[in-house]
């Protein structure tokens, strides 16, 4: 009798090895890579929009988000098996930050509500960014109390919520804990943007931060027969960064420090256009470095959670590039020595990449 390891070591050589899996037939964006039944039988863009229909980077400038341009995107839904994740037979090692994540999915988790009206006055924008250290290492400390409390002592967990329910900076909802689980299957997804757009380049130069728009992934049925706007709690947060970090008013900004509920959502605005609000789940950039580099953990309520590796080029010339690796490689392994040629910028990226597909 054949066991499971000896077939999944039988169809590992198969197929061989995951690094040198073909490009695909090329789509709206340079995918190089999509493997699983989603990927194959849906289109990776939202019908309504257009845009790609993963999470991606843009800049809200003149009341709507302008995108960066998406060079490269790999993606694979991945299924734990003991001792870690495989993608059809294949082992991809995450890094350690973003497994604990996934392993230790606590009950509770701060949702990140608006900030009072009052903060909308004149006056209250200046007053809102002067408390926004403060708020940010409140924060810190309520995620890092309530990991704890729930690791050690669950029972305490019901006391903490009726002690924060009422803060006037933050709120806890109480999730079911089958809601947002420790999943058996996560989609991957590493996305390579450029930086190219004028209508980012330049409002970058006001204030250089970058939105994490999710939108057009999230939402992607957008009927307004029966009302006037689609709203969604998406608890995520930002691993490993290289190259960026936390806004500094915590309302707008994306956590660094573990999972939140951010609020988004879509609506019509003038003319019947469409609107993805608020501008939110901002990050700050280092314009001196020609890539940068993070994770993202999302949750889904179907148990199928998003992790994103996300590489951003900054500078034009790689920009330029970028595009060209993206479109001449036909490989994973092609690609990632393309890009450790490109730059020594680059190497811990590419040394990182290598250590996921193995």
């Amino acid at each position: 009798m054949t066991s499971h390891t000896d077939h999944q070591l039988n169809f590992m050589q198969q197929i061989g090895n995951i690094k040198e899996l073909q490009k695909s037939a090329p789509d709206q964006f340079s995918f190089l890579l999509r493997i699983g039944n989603k990927c194959q039988s849906t289109s990776l863009t939202n019908v309504f929009t257009g845009d790609p229909a993963i999470p991606v980077i843009g800049k809200y400038s003149r009341n709507q988000y302008h995108f960066l341009t998406v060079d490269v995107l790999i993606q694979m839904d991945l299924n734990l098996i003991e001792d870690g994740y495989y993608s059809q037979g294949c082992k991809v090692n995450l890094p350690d930050n973003v497994i604990k994540i996934l392993h230790n999915i606590p009950e509770q988790i701060i949702h990140n509500k608006p900030p009072p009206k009052d903060n909308n006055k004149k006056g209250g924008k200046k007053q809102n960014k002067k408390q926004g250290k403060q708020k940010q290492q409140q924060e810190q400390q309520i995620q890092q109390q309530l990991q704890q409390q729930f690791d050690n002592e669950p029972q305490l967990v019901q006391q903490d919520q009726k002690e924060y329910e009422h803060d006037e900076e933050f709120q806890i909802i109480l999730f079911h804990p089958l809601q947002f689980h420790k999943s058996h299957n996560i989609k991957f997804s590493w996305i390579i943007s450029s930086l190219q757009n004028k209508k980012i380049l330049e409002p970058m130069k006001q204030e250089p931060c970058l939105s994490y728009v999710n939108h057009n992934w999230v939402f992607e049925i957008i009927n307004f027969e029966y009302t006037k706007k689609i709203i969604q709690h998406l608890p995520i947060c930002v691993v490993d960064p290289k190259g960026v970090y936390e806004y500094p008013d915590p309302y707008k900004g994306l956590s660094f420090t573990g999972l939140r509920s951010e609020y988004m959502s879509v609506h019509l605005g003038p003319q019947g256009s469409l609107c993805f609000s608020p501008n939110n789940m901002k990050m700050m950039v280092d314009m001196k470095y020609p890539l940068i580099s993070f994770w993202t953990v999302i949750l889904q309520e179907d148990g199928m959670h998003q992790v994103n590796l996300h590489w951003v080029i900054l500078h034009e010339m790689f920009s330029e590039m970028s595009h060209m690796i993206a479109k001449e490689n036909k490989t994973i392994e092609q690609l990632i020595m393309n890009y450790r040629e490109l730059s020594n910028e680059y190497k811990a990226e590419c040394e990182q990449i290598n250590k996921i597909f193995v």
